[in-house]
């Protein structure tokens, strides 16, 4: 699943040229595209939580209606799978490099769940004899990127976490007379560094992707009127979902 870069870079430009508001240049719309995309990534996990704690309160509409379920179909498009590799007696192991949240931590066979704890009662559990880790019962914390997991005899556990999406980027070359031409074969930072990239967000969120490029473009063309009108629009949907 994906958003088309150029689908929404053109709608996105057909709003600010509607009444003249400005022009926003593939390098600008490539760096308020990145960070419009990490909001709405970390949106929905504060949208899933406030969503399971309504449906704990008020019950749960089944099927399409089930807004946590919706919700959490919109952050598992990133979700991926990596085996981490401990060397012999090894406790730490570096979390893989695209790593965004972790959802949990198994053995090799996912017949046991890694506890995950703070690095403090890593500490006290590690100390104890009474409390030491086993193979029925292991714990890990996470600290600067790496995964510290016990007891040793843990080998081969399998990671289970939310990616960090890939920057999207608008590719282009230049036209004779200058124009920006879009360039829709994938962008590789070596092979092909004029492609492009797509955005890597649920299609539901095109809308609200949109939106918050012309909030953050509002002030990058020194135009109020647009980030009154992104923030209006964002106003309006979050009182859709809490009515």
């Amino acid at each position: 699943m994906a958003i088309n870069v150029n689908k929404v870079y053109r709608i996105v430009l057909a709003i600010l040229n509607k009444e003249q508001r400005g022009y926003l240049t593939p390098d600008q719309f490539n760096r308020l595209g990145r960070q419009a995309q990490l909001d709405l990534l970390e949106k929905s996990f504060y949208d899933y939580n406030r969503a399971l704690t309504r449906r704990n309160v008020q019950g749960v509409n089944s099927d399409y209606g089930d807004i946590a379920d919706n919700i959490q179909e919109k952050i598992d498009v990133l979700a991926k799978s990596a085996t981490l590799t401990l060397a012999n007696n090894a406790t730490t192991v570096s979390a893989p490099a695209d790593l965004y949240r972790t959802i949990q931590i198994v053995n090799s066979d996912r017949s046991v769940n890694i506890e995950n704890v703070k690095k403090s009662e890593y500490t006290y559990l590690k100390a104890s004899k009474l409390t030491q880790p086993t193979d029925e019962y292991p714990v890990y914390y996470f600290d600067n990127g790496v995964f510290n997991i016990l007891p040793q005899t843990i080998t081969n556990p399998i990671v289970d976490y939310i990616k960090m999406p890939v920057d999207p980027r608008w590719g282009y070359t230049t036209g004779g007379s200058g124009q920006y031409l879009y360039d829709s074969s994938v962008y590789d930072e070596v092979t092909n560094t004029t492609g492009s990239t797509d955005f890597e967000l649920h299609p539901s969120e095109e809308t609200n992707l949109v939106i918050k490029i012309l909030a953050l473009a509002g002030v990058i063309v020194k135009d109020p009127a647009v980030v009154q009108m992104a923030s209006a629009e964002e106003i309006k949907e979050f009182n859709q979902e809490n009515s």
